[in-house]
């Protein structure tokens, strides 16, 4: 007589899950930052016309790009690490994952709401900077999940 529950698979994570749960993670923090920076003071599309001018380049310019990259690069290389080396179906660890989750969400909501208060810039070259920044944010988390992920 068979039993009409499942058996669950205690085999690690298929890696193009890892890679694209990473590199979600990591884009999604990259925006949180860009949002922030812009809350600050930090506009992009000023910054991006100044990162191509003739004179030198500050750090003014060049610090939230930097500070964008490097967010993504970690936050993916933190969540493929984690998903790399914990194997499913993570049971113990039931009451951190609830808290880790709920925390995530406050996160994403304070953030959200903040970025309702911006003002609104140029709407074609908001796109276009904002579009350079998450494909640059894209290459750094998938490259900050390849170099921690355990093959």
């Amino acid at each position: 007589m068979q039993n009409g529950k499942r058996e669950i698979s205690v085999g690690p994570l298929p890696a193009t899950l890892v890679y694209a749960t990473a590199l979600t993670c990591g884009v999604l923090a990259a925006m949180a930052v860009q949002i922030q920076l812009s809350r600050a003071g930090f506009d992009f599309v000023d910054l991006w016309h100044g990162l191509f001018s003739g004179r030198a380049m500050q750090l003014r310019t060049a610090g939230p790009w930097w500070a964008m990259a490097g967010v993504a690069f970690v936050v993916s290389g933190a969540v493929a690490a984690a998903l790399s080396r914990v194997a499913p179906p993570w049971h113990r660890l039931r009451l951190l994952r609830w808290l880790a989750g709920a925390a995530v969400v406050l996160l994403l909501a304070d953030v959200g709401h903040r970025a309702s208060t911006l003002p609104a810039a140029e709407a074609a070259a908001q796109t276009s900077v904002s579009l350079a920044v998450l494909a640059i944010a894209a290459i750094m988390a998938l490259c900050g999940a390849y170099f921690t992920a355990r093959r």
